[in-house]
């Protein structure tokens, strides 16, 4: 199990004065159970928030996935529920409720393949649906090499940051351009405010590009760059990448499949994508062997090529330790440095426009940028925006599920939403791997979050 993040506490701390004058008065309690998909930032954001509050808002660790989370919900077991997927009529609860839009995240096609030594994989949409469907079973098809034919190899030899908390992703939006995303954990983010990040070119001996650290977590830098060169990626003079271009050299070596076995909100937005924007037969629900064309039988006949995990941490630990897998999970769970020092990676995923996109948190809002959010506060994503360059492609959103009946602890939940939605989140989610919500779906969140404890 990994270890958590510290949070940054200070802006929780002087959020105090805006919550509820008798919520910070009286101590209260209040848990929450289901995804496992937000459980890095609930884990950093509990206790701030806490630490801030006097409270005691508790998330369920692991959650046990998104279908535990509306079923307890609806038992009325917990004060609020923690679900990435639709509550469809029969797992919704008698008593009035609301959806809760809180953050953002990327979902990881996260593998771990030792013989690309630190070759960032690109897989566009249809060879992404070979492989979790089954008819692609060997690392050298002819889809996996024609999609890296078409996207530079670029490789990271370094197989561990010289700086704790920093890491690197390295794509190519075009020809000759690296787009290069620097993330940093919150504690690192608050040391390094003010340090230098920067492309180093190893040939010429100088940066091309640089940027300063200062309120967020993620730092894009962009720049014209050479194949024949060499780079290094810099915060504060250590070196958290190191990047050429390679051979590809893909084995002839069986793929494993890595899917989530409990119900889980990843798996149902992950279908989704596959689904819209490669196979129609996929279908969409919390389960991977209801979901994948062919169901539990299909599942069955790949044998010991598809393993299932319960939860986001085990999925990821799965890919992390195993050569030869691949599997889907939040992003977060595969930056962590643990797991990316056993050489876990992310894949770059081709979008609607053609690009192979990094699953950056920059990505992430590009793409919920598209979305729409109805009446109860679910939010429907657009996976045909074939202008959006910037677009990752696989991305959930992660709710509360809220009780609008007055009650000491609901006044918590709808204050600990509001505080996530307006602060929380805008200042920690990109440094925890995560993506704040933006725009007119943060407004509408906002409203929603307000009419928990209105009744």
């Amino acid at each position: 199990m990994q270890k958590l993040r510290k949070p940054i506490v200070a802006m929780a701390i002087a959020m105090v004065a805006s919550l509820s004058a008798s919520s910070v008065a009286l101590a209260e309690s209040a848990s929450g159970s289901g995804a496992t998909f937000p459980q890095n930032f609930l884990a950093s954001a509990t206790v701030a928030f806490n630490q801030a509050t006097g409270h005691n808002v508790s998330y369920a660790n692991p959650g046990g996935g998104s279908s535990k989370g509306k079923a307890d919900f609806k038992a009325n077991l917990t004060d609020f529920g923690g679900t990435d997927s639709l509550v469809t009529t029969a797992q919704a609860a008698s008593f009035d409720w609301v959806y809760i839009p809180y953050v953002g995240g990327a979902i990881s096609i996260a593998y771990r393949l030792d013989e690309l030594a630190g070759q960032t994989l690109s897989l566009s949409q249809g060879t992404i649906n070979g492989i979790f469907g089954g008819t692609i079973k060997k690392w050298n098809d002819p889809s996996i090499a024609n999609d890296m034919k078409t996207n530079p190899a670029w490789s990271n030899s370094l197989k561990k940051s010289g700086l704790k908390g920093a890491s690197s992703v390295w794509s190519t939006p075009a020809l000759n351009t690296a787009l290069v995303t620097v993330t940093l954990t919150p504690s690192l983010l608050k040391s390094s405010k003010g340090k230098t990040v920067e492309i180093y070119d190893n040939k010429k001996k100088k940066a091309i590009k640089s940027a300063t650290v200062g309120t967020k977590g993620e730092i894009s830098l962009q720049a014209s760059v050479n194949s024949a060169n060499n780079y290094t990626v810099k915060v504060a003079g250590k070196d958290v990448g190191k990047y050429a271009v390679t051979a590809v050299n893909l084995p002839d070596k069986a793929i494993t499949v890595v899917y989530r076995s409990d119900g889980s909100g990843t798996t149902n937005n992950f279908c989704n994508f596959m689904k819209q924007s490669s196979n129609p037969d996929w279908a969409v629900n919390d389960a991977f062997t209801s979901c994948i064309p062919g169901g539990s039988a299909k599942v069955a006949s790949f044998g010991s090529t598809f393993q299932g995990q319960s939860g986001s941490a085990n999925v990821s630990n799965y890919i992390a330790d195993t050569n030869g897998t691949i599997g889907y999970t939040e992003v977060s769970f595969v930056t962590d440095s643990t797991r990316a020092s056993k050489g876990i990676r992310s894949a770059n995923v081709r979008n609607a426009a053609g690009k192979f996109v990094a699953p950056t948190s920059a990505g992430t809002s590009a793409f919920i940028s598209g979305a729409s959010i109805d009446a109860k506060g679910f939010v429907t994503f657009n996976y045909s925006q074939a202008t959006n360059l910037a677009a990752y492609p696989i991305v959930a959103i992660t709710y509360g599920l809220g009780k609008t009946a007055k009650g000491a602890k609901n006044a918590v939940v709808s204050d600990f939403f509001t505080w996530i939605l307006t602060t929380y989140a805008p200042a920690n989610a990109e440094a925890l791997g995560y993506a704040p919500l933006t725009g007119a779906i943060k407004t509408a969140a906002e409203t929603k979050a307000k009419l928990i404890n209105s009744k």
